[in-house]
């Protein structure tokens, strides 16, 4: 192996490294943030043979984690013409459409579950006519009110380029 080789695989190594430690970070197994940053650094679609050959995985290990990371919209799962069922993995790299999806599919659905409640408890508080009552729905009002502008604001991150936002806050900043 040469210098070169040398440098590109520490430098690999390095950022492989911290996706793990990142993966950690957000609860999920260092293994995943592992799995990504080979698929991150790959040139072409990887199968999970090749996977669990690279990482020293287990296949059900590595089967787990890119249904996990297929669920975070990390990676992508694709067949090869002339490979028939058997599946391969990329990366997905453009950490805003990663953000973006997030956003789009679970914040929202998360917004929508305690929209449906939120609502639902405020229509059995608004005859109740105790210092009890009163004071849990002025609450649940006020949450409601967080979770419509929660979803305002992912609209606008979901509507918009990266660039766009950042423009849009340092206009704000000034």
């Amino acid at each position: 192996m040469s210098e070169t080789d040398d440098a590109v695989a520490q430098a690999r190594e390095e950022v492989i490294e911290a996706m793990e430690r990142s993966a950690d970070v957000y609860g999920l197994k260092r293994s995943y943030g592992r799995l990504y940053g080979i698929l991150f650094f790959a040139s072409e679609p990887t199968s999970m043979d090749e996977l669990v050959a690279e990482s020293g995985y287990a296949k059900s290990t590595v089967s787990t984690a890119m249904k996990v990371l297929e669920r975070y919209h990390l990676v992508h799962r694709r067949s090869l013409p002339g490979e028939g069922k058997k599946a391969y993995f990329e990366a997905e790299t453009d950490f805003w459409h990663v953000f973006q999806e997030f956003l789009r599919r679970e914040v929202t659905r998360e917004i929508d579950i305690m929209a449906r409640a939120l609502d639902s408890a405020a229509d059995q508080l608004e005859d109740a006519d105790s210092e009890r009552a009163q004071r849990d729905l002025a609450k649940i009002r006020r949450l409601r009110r967080i979770y419509d502008r929660s979803e305002r604001l992912v609209d606008v991150f979901t509507s918009r380029s990266l660039e766009a936002i950042v423009e849009l806050f340092d206009r704000l900043r000034s």
